[in-house]
């Protein structure tokens, strides 16, 4: 098991400074004085996007990437087989504090596609499954209405 040094999201969306649980938890484990109290800390990344991937925490030197590639039994032979020697998921801790705008997301197929034709907006060709366990209280709202609802409700 290795400890790792991983990333916060600024968005308008998130909650600020200590209100913020992705603060709370980047706090407790960095210097305070490194995070800014009027932030909106939206997110906390765990993974090896691009965007903000997590580090080695005793050698920052190393990327979560570049150790899993060097060291795959550490995802297991299953999911190596499956994914190849690239952690399938992004683990994400939300700290919301203003409605979210809706999220679709590609299927791998697509994802594969989009990210070829557009990298710039597409960061990477991965599919976006998603799972939610909630640390504190949580509303949302999933899914669409059937679209013979959908047609009755605007015309």
């Amino acid at each position: 098991m290795q400890r790792l040094k991983c990333t916060s999201q600024v968005y308008d969306w998130g909650k600020v400074g200590s209100a913020s649980k992705v603060y709370q938890l980047m706090v407790s484990s960095e210097k305070s004085d490194e995070f800014k109290s009027n932030q909106p800390y939206a997110e906390l990344w765990m993974g090896t996007h691009p965007s903000g991937p997590s580090v080695l925490w005793n050698d920052r030197s190393i990327s979560l990437d570049a150790y899993i590639k060097d060291h795959p039994e550490y995802l297991g032979i299953p999911c190596v087989d499956t994914f190849g020697h690239q952690l399938p998921f992004l683990f994400k801790v939300l700290s919301i504090d203003k409605a979210l705008s809706i999220q679709a997301h590609p299927d791998k197929r697509l994802a594969e596609k989009l990210h070829a034709d557009w990298p710039d907006i597409y960061k990477d060709d991965n599919h976006k499954p998603e799972m939610a366990i909630a640390l504190t209280n949580f509303e949302a709202l999933i899914g669409f209405r059937p679209l013979v609802q959908i047609r009755a409700l605007i015309t």
